[in-house]
């Protein structure tokens, strides 16, 4: 019997000993701190300076935590070359799911379609571009899967499926569809056709609740579809006023597709305040546009290039008609665009199986391709790619309807998001060396780099580019147990 009760005694010390120990131990538990990257021997662009400054950036976990002549020896060090660090890149207007064009459906299911968008983004990421807004097309599980680390490509702001009325810019069916028959752009979700306010409601309502950051609605005709001839002015301004009012209830904004000034000023009379194309509205109505301070959407190179002759093997005859109508007002419109000092970025606009090059093309449009009289610097073009983009991100979503919302984009900023660039060369001097793949030596996103060449291919920090020799872009980002120190 005492043999039991000292048993018992020595079981109630130990459990004593552990409930008085155990909180002390947990308290003696050290987190591991934050992972540190330094980025020296470059040349740091901020997206907004004129000018580019030696400096040293350090990266904090997924942020920028301080730019200077820094000193952080337990930091990862990165020798950027004595290249020049810029923010990532942004493009505005992608199509990541509408590959092949509008009627992509008849020639492909949504099985390719999705590799090829998944394809796409990974490598628009490994071209620089670390955030896109896809705007019209299903690419909302896409950026839920992108945006939580569980594909490879660029940050996405979505707008889910394009809105439009029968006979508009997203009606994309066949010519012996009946009225409202499902066709295939419709049944996997890149496109609605709706007619009547109610409708409109429904459908703007449903890419909200499917998860869309914002929506994109067809304020007139276009190019790159049947149906609808440039001047239509359909929808109605009703039913522009019931997208923006769902917009709205759920702190998003609408992004209009037009041309024309009827396009554009029924939507600025609805409330709209993010604007694509416009290549045929007059002076007036960019003087509006400025004096309402909306944000404008440049395709430089979907606009003047593609417009104006090098058509997509898809267009039609009668899309190539449209084209070199609206081709008539590129030139004009790009001199309101300065005059007025419109908000503006840019945004490529290309639907094909290599939409990626398109869009690091179009990056270099304004400053390479534009007729002479009409070019930007290639400091204005990369600006325009970068802290603009990243500006108008910010302004027009709201913060429940802005998954990056804790910190900026397309700036190089303490406290900004790390996303960073380092090129041979400066292209806010020369934008055109952006196109030379080889020029890109170092792609971070995140606080994570997916593209690293300034170690040889030997080294386990090495990330190789679009070229599948030596170690494939395909490996995943580099985390800080495969650096080298």
């Amino acid at each position: 019997m005492k043999k039991k009760k000292m048993f018992i005694t020595l079981l109630t010390i130990a459990a004593l000993v552990v409930a008085i120990s155990l909180p002390q131990t947990q308290a003696q538990e050290k987190k591991e701190p934050p992972t540190q990257v330094l980025i020296t021997n470059v040349n740091v662009w901020d997206g907004t300076s004129d000018s580019v400054k030696k400096v040293d950036v350090l990266v904090e976990g997924n942020k920028i935590k301080r730019i200077g002549r820094i000193d952080a020896p337990q930091a990862i060090k990165i020798d950027g070359k004595g290249g020049t660090l810029t923010p990532g890149l942004i493009d505005m207007h992608q199509h990541l799911t509408l590959n092949g064009g509008t009627n992509a459906g008849n020639n492909w299911d949504a099985y390719v379609q999705g590799a090829h968008a998944s394809r796409a983004a990974q490598y628009l990421l490994m071209l620089g571009f670390t955030t896109i807004r896809d705007i019209a097309g299903n690419s909302i599980g896409l950026k839920r899967a992108i945006n939580s680390g569980k594909l490879p490509g660029p940050r996405v702001y979505t707008s889910g499926p394009a809105i439009g009325p029968t006979g508009g810019h997203s009606d994309w069916g066949s010519y012996t569809a009946a009225p409202g028959e499902e066709n295939y752009q419709i049944k996997v979700q890149n496109t609605h056709v709706v007619d009547g306010r109610a409708e409109w409601l429904r459908v703007a309502r449903w890419n909200f609740r499917m998860g869309a950051d914002y929506l994109k609605v067809m304020s007139g005709g276009g190019v790159a579809s049947v149906y609808d001839p440039i001047d239509l002015n359909s929808p109605s301004l009703e039913e522009m006023k019931a997208a923006v009012q769902v917009a709205n209830e759920y702190n998003g904004y609408v992004a209009i597709h037009g041309y024309t000034d009827a396009a554009y000023n029924k939507s600025l009379d609805a409330g709209v305040k993010s604007f694509e194309h416009g290549f045929l509205v007059t002076e007036d109505t960019v003087k509006r546009m400025a004096a309402e301070k909306v944000w404008w959407s440049f395709q430089p190179y979907g606009a003047y290039t593609t417009l104006c002759g090098e058509f997509p093997d898809w267009y039609s005859v009668g899309m190539k008609e449209k084209a070199k109508m609206v081709c008539t007002g590129v030139k004009q419109t790009i001199k309101l665009m300065k005059k007025y000092k419109v908000k503006t970025f840019v945004g490529s606009d290309m639907f094909g199986w290599d939409n990626w090059k398109n869009a690091i093309v179009n990056v270099t449009t304004p400053a390479v391709d534009l007729p002479e009289d009409l070019r930007y610097t290639s400091l204005e073009a990369m600006k325009m790619s970068t802290s603009l983009a990243g500006e108008a991100l910010h302004e027009l979503s709201a913060p429940s309807r802005n998954p990056f919302v804790k910190a900026k984009l397309g700036v190089i900023e303490e406290g900004a998001w790390a996303d960073i660039l380092i090129y041979k060369g400066d292209p806010t001097k020369d934008v055109k060396l952006v196109l030379k793949e080889e020029n890109l030596i170092f792609v971070m996103k995140d606080g994570k780099a997916y593209k690293n060449l300034t170690v040889p291919p030997s080294d386990p920090s090495y990330r190789g580019s679009l070229r599948p020799s030596g170690h494939s872009f395909d490996l995943p980002p580099i985390d800080s147990h495969s650096w080298s120190m």
